[in-house]
């Protein structure tokens, strides 16, 4: 199945695909997070890429070095920004009935993870700063039986995190098994 586009998932609506499965909302304001984590972590790099360059270089060629190295540093900062692009284009979350939760996810490693709803040991929605701003939250399932233990879903419009986070969770003991 082919990744959702932004149009697919207006406001918190989902959508439905003929296998029946619920695909859960994404914002676009996960894409600008992805964008700013992104750019941060190409600045540092930039900063450091610079003052290596400025250190290394003789000091009749630090001013080529240093433009050499901003050139650079643009150059990554426009992959940086692509790269969270695709990010999100690869990104998506479908909830099957009452079998389990399918997540796909990678640029250039794809991995989809099948999560049985029998695994589930307890769901936490979570919010930074800028979800809060942006009306997102991230869900998190607590798992058993998988080698890290947890999966977290990010980006999904607060009211549609708490809903999921209602339909996932056990009504009583052994509604799991």
């Amino acid at each position: 199945m082919a990744a959702p586009s932004e149009s697919e998932h207006p406001g918190n609506a989902l959508a439905t695909p003929a296998n029946g499965a619920l695909i859960q909302p994404k914002l676009p304001k996960l894409r600008q997070l992805w964008r700013l984590s992104a750019l941060a972590q190409g600045t540092l790099l930039g900063v450091g890429l610079m003052l290596a360059a400025y250190l290394a270089a003789p000091s009749a060629w630090r001013a080529s070095w240093l433009l050499l190295a901003l050139l650079a540093w643009g150059g990554l900062l426009i992959a940086a920004w692509r790269y969270a692009d695709q990010r999100f284009a690869a990104y998506e979350a479908a909830l099957f009935g009452g079998e389990g939760l399918r997540v796909r996810r990678g640029v250039w490693w794809r991995k989809e993870v099948w999560l049985p709803i029998a695994r589930l040991q307890h769901l936490d929605v979570s919010q930074g700063p800028l979800d809060r701003r942006w009306g997102m939250a991230s869900l998190v399932l607590h798992t058993a039986g998988r080698h890290d233990h947890s999966l977290t879903l990010p980006g999904l419009p607060l009211d549609a995190a708490q809903a999921l986070r209602a339909t996932l969770m056990p009504r009583r003991q052994g509604a799991h098994d």
